[in-house]
């Protein structure tokens, strides 16, 4: 009788421990994504160069930097994917446009600068935007705007709960685009995240996840004047997502 019951209790465990597994075998296949999200792009150090004397300096050439302030704004992506059981590998690509909110300016050629009336009328002249008012060294302006569009290859790794509810990490790398006031680049760009799906069927999920994504730093030239433009440091946004699976 004990052999029978200790049997049973192996079996029962053995079963226990292989449902996930069958479970996440189900899910094998194509996968496409859609979602919305909040994306926070943290403060970022941009740069303008010019000619000299453009924005206060005596040499050749100036370059001001200043501190980004950018909105909250919405992002949107997609992805198509193919999962193997544990292991999901898919394509993505997202976009986000953000409103710069204020500029403050950190120095002038590597040395810290006390904006005037004057100077702040100066660069808000050069940025050419609308509603520009300035306090202190921050100018605040209507009409800037930083839009950020990204391709990444993605790994997931789905951690099994023999339930609906997957919680998952990975992260991955490709090419992330961004542009300023009309000027862009691509470059480099990595992301790392983490999140938990809710299986609503055997052939859609709901999923909510958390990005961290940062896009390499770059120096964009002015199609017209190849002497002026932006530096831009590396941007790094924090994405929040909601989305749907669709697996076929």
């Amino acid at each position: 009788m004990r052999g029978i019951i200790v049997h049973a209790a192996v079996l029962l465990a053995a079963g226990l421990i292989a449902a996930p597994a069958v479970a996440q075998d189900n899910n094998r296949g194509a996968y496409a994504e859609l979602s919305v999200g909040l994306a926070r792009v943290h403060d970022n150090d941009i740069g303008y160069f010019d000619e000299g004397g453009t924005f206060g300096g005596s040499g050749a050439r100036d370059t001001a930097w200043f501190e980004a302030d950018l909105q909250n704004s919405a992002t949107f992506g997609g992805a198509l994917g193919y999962d193997f059981g544990i292991v999901r590998a898919d394509l993505r690509v997202d976009y986000a446009r953000s409103k710069i909110r204020s500029l403050t300016v950190k120095s002038v050629n590597g040395s810290p600068l006390t904006l005037t009336p004057a100077d702040g009328a100066d660069i808000c002249a050069y940025l050419e935007v609308d509603d520009c008012s300035v306090s202190g060294n921050t100018i605040s302006a209507d009409g800037s705007r930083a839009r950020q569009l990204s391709a990444l290859a993605n790994l997931w790794v789905d951690i099994p709960t023999g339930s609906a509810i997957t919680p998952y990490v990975g992260g991955g790398a490709g090419i992330g685009g961004y542009e300023v006031d009309g000027e862009g680049k691509a470059r480099f760009a990595w992301q790392l995240g983490a999140g938990v799906s809710f299986d609503l069927s055997p052939s859609v999920a709901l999923f909510g996840d958390y990005r961290f994504r940062q896009i390499q730093g770059a120096t964009i030239a002015y199609d017209d004047f190849p002497d002026a433009g932006v530096i831009v440091g590396k941007v790094k946004t924090s994405t929040f997502n909601l989305g749907v699976r669709f697996r076929f």
